[in-house]
């Protein structure tokens, strides 16, 4: 075997030649034990290369990548991984291969990954290579937000439990709703300081006992009272749960034409406009294929996100969102909303995101027994069988009722 001697970029030239003799005739052994030399050598020295040597590793080691055994490059990536200035070419590559053994260690570890390489690898990849990315140290929203998007019940959970994983109102509104059933899920919610209070509300209307503790646990002194003042209130709205007989009626009326989806659109908007509640349900029932039960819940959430994506689902208007926010609800107080801002949310709301949530709820309600890890796992599966379908163009903004 040669000997390299000399300066380590003179060593690294060196086996170039070697590499070439390598890929044309080489052993696979061969062409692992230059791997091996390469990565020592800019391993032992990593710190004191300039981009331009580094770069020159880069095209070393990426000549040699496509030619190396699936195990070589499982450890390859353990030791660049924890490099700061490990080649980005190489980084790259190793992240997006299919075996998670060679993807995890850098999607997990790497600072040469950006947002957009994680946003990439996160929206195309597996449900084992989206949990080796919610594990990072840092994450920015803009990636959290495809794994709450695309990740199951474990990465859901694993993201929320990581406190250096910025999360938008949006993806919280979205893992309040997986958590209705999902104990772990819940409780990791329940620990979030960042957690929008109105979320806090809406997470202990249904949430167990164990899950409360945490919340109330996790609260300031200061503001215990404002917290048991909460859980009363939720006591009480509860107390006051709508009953099936109160939408006999409003089921009869709205079956009439309800064969005629634009007429029921039609007809939301108008018992919406007279804050017709048992009506609106109904109709809400019709065009989206869930239960008056269901339906009947996520209007009485104390956030508005459940009805935008209600609304957006089906496909209605602005105008039809924003009257069914304003229906009055019994026993509880009016939403507080600032208009633009909902607007705002509403326009942006993925179609397809919505409609992926609507598939969740049906999911969910043809298996009310299951847990929380069944159900989102169920919610994957629907969403490989059902494709997304294209965005809608926003319209312009409408003025306030």
């Amino acid at each position: 075997m040669r000997q390299y001697t000399g300066s380590h970029m003179s060593q690294a030239h060196a086996l170039i030649g070697d590499l070439e003799a390598a890929l044309k005739g080489g052993s696979s052994e061969r062409r692992v034990e230059i791997l091996r030399h390469v990565a020592d050598l800019f391993l032992s020295q990593c710190s004191a290369y300039t981009e331009h040597q580094v770069a020159l590793f880069d095209t070393v080691i990426l000549r040699l990548i496509g030619h190396i055994e699936q195990r070589a490059l499982a450890q390859l990536s353990e030791r660049f991984a924890p490099v700061a200035n490990a080649p980005a070419g190489v980084i790259g590559q190793l992240a997006r291969d299919n075996d998670i053994a060679i993807a995890g260690p850098v999607l997990e570890q790497s600072a040469r990954l950006t947002d957009e390489d994680l946003v990439e690898i996160a929206g195309s990849k597996s449900q084992q290579h989206l949990l080796r990315i919610a594990g990072r140290a840092q994450l920015n929203e803009v990636v959290t937000d495809v794994l709450v998007e695309r990740g199951d019940s474990e990465v859901a959970s694993k993201v929320t439990s990581n406190a250096g994983a910025l999360l938008t109102n949006s993806s919280f509104s979205k893992l309040v709703m997986w958590a209705d059933g999902d104990e772990r899920l819940a409780e990791v919610l329940a620990e979030r300081p960042d957690l929008p209070p109105h979320l806090v509300r809406q997470l202990m209307v249904r949430a167990a006992d164990s899950v409360k503790e945490r919340l109330i646990a996790a609260t300031p002194p200061h503001a215990q009272a404002e917290m048991q003042k909460i859980l009363a209130e939720i006591s009480g709205e509860l107390n006051k749960a709508v009953t099936p007989r109160y939408y006999t009626e409003a089921k009869l009326l709205v079956r009439r034409y309800s064969q005629d989806t634009q007429l029921t659109k039609r007809k939301l908007l108008e018992f919406a406009d007279a804050h017709r509640l048992g009506e609106a349900v109904a109709a809400l029932s019709v065009l989206s294929g869930l239960t008056i039960d269901l339906v009947d819940r996520i209007l009485h959430d104390p956030g508005h996100y459940g009805v935008l994506v209600l609304c957006r689902s089906i496909g209605v208007e602005w105008r039809t969102a924003q009257a069914v926010m304003s229906i009055p609800r019994m026993g509880m107080e009016p939403r507080s909303l600032a208009i633009e801002d909902v607007y705002e949310e509403y326009q942006t709301l993925g179609i397809d995101t919505a409609q992926r949530l609507l598939r969740f709820w049906k999911v969910r309600q043809m298996n009310p027994g299951a847990n929380g890890t069944q159900r989102k796992d169920d919610v994957v599966a629907v969403r490989r069988l059902n494709p997304a379908p294209r965005e809608e163009t926003p319209g312009p903004l409408p003025s306030s009722r």
